[in-house]
Order: C-alpha cells, then structure tokens, then sequence
C-alpha cells in the first residue's frame, strides 16, 4: 500500500477525510522523503493539517451538504471537517463580554513578561493546567453562537446544544472542530 494511501486510511479512521493532493504536496516537500509510516510523519501531517487552510487540506466528502444553508434546526450530518470562524457568546450580552474580554486582557499582564514555572520537587505535586488557561483568553462561557465553515468556504451558522470543549470566545479563529464533536449533536444549525 502506498504511504499517501496508508496516512488517508489513518486519518479516515478518525472520520478526518483529507485530500491526497494535500497529502502529496505534503510528502514531497520532507526531506529526506519518508518511505514508511511513523508516528512523527503522522504527527507532521496532523500540525500541517490543523495549520492549513480546509479549503486545501480538506477531501470533498468531508464538505457541508449544498443544501445546508437553507435548513434550520438540523443537527450537522457528520462526518464533516468544519473550522470555527467566529464565535458568539449568547448567554452573555455583547457588553458583559467586551468588559470580561478587557478584565482578562488586563489581568494577564505584559505580553513580554514571561514567569517560568519550575519543576515541582519531589514532594509536590504538578499543578495541571486548567482548561483554557495555556491558550488564548478564558473568560468563562454559557451557550455559543458559532459560525463554521467547510473545505468549499460554505459558512453556516451553528448553535451549541451542549457545551463542546475548547469553543468559547477568545478562543483562535480558525481552529478545526473535530468530527466527534459534530456529530455528537452538540451544534444544531
């Protein structure tokens, strides 16, 4: 079998249908060229992936149906790859976010200061990172608008049925919503 067959089969196995010109494009631009899987190329292609663009990365039987955009109160049909482009927080007016957006930005102090945690000693233990606090700006979250967007550019807008991990505002735009997430039912269009 051929290494683009094999790598599409892997990410197919996680509902990630990726298209073999990304793939090609992808292998013949590693030097040397791999002539096997491993998990390092796999770990490539995936930070390629999620750094690319959809609209190059993504197969065609991944898209949004055609006819999407004119339904309402419909569940995404999966497997899809989407990528969030804009996220709302309707639990919580515009201004009530502005103001906590502007509380975190300013609690977050210096961008060019940096503290550096040390390795805890033998008799502590680690202190796990809560949820948001190593990307972006956490400033809560109740019920999210989002707007998704396909390999095609076909944007709908979706709502959040159940609170779905890592979408929340001042999250980074353009982050991939995997395909579990979709089709769980936890964005209804």
């Amino acid at each position: 079998m051929a290494l683009t067959t094999q790598i599409l089969a892997h990410f197919a196995s996680q509902n990630i249908l990726l298209s073999e010109r990304f793939i090609t494009a992808l292998l013949t631009s590693i030097r040397p060229p791999p002539s096997t899987i491993t998990p390092a190329l796999l770990s490539t292609v995936n930070t390629s992936f999620l750094n690319d663009s959809l609209q190059t990365s993504a197969a065609p039987e991944s898209f949004l149906p055609a006819n999407l955009a004119q339904k309402h109160n419909i569940t995404i049909p999966g497997p899809a790859l989407v990528q969030a482009i804009h996220v709302e927080d309707i639990g919580l007016s515009r201004l009530a976010q502005l103001e906590a957006l502007e509380k975190a930005v300013t609690e977050r102090g210096p961008q060019g200061l940096r503290v550096v945690d040390l390795p805890p000693d033998e008799g502590e233990e680690e202190r796990p990172v809560a949820n948001g606090e190593a990307e972006g700006i956490n400033i809560g979250k109740s019920m999210c608008k989002v707007v998704l967007e396909d390999g095609k550019g076909q944007r709908v807008y979706a709502m959040e049925v159940k609170p779905t991990e890592g979408i929340k505002v001042g999250m980074s735009l353009g982050i991939k919503v995997p395909p579990p997430k979709i089709e769980k039912e936890n964005f209804l269009i």
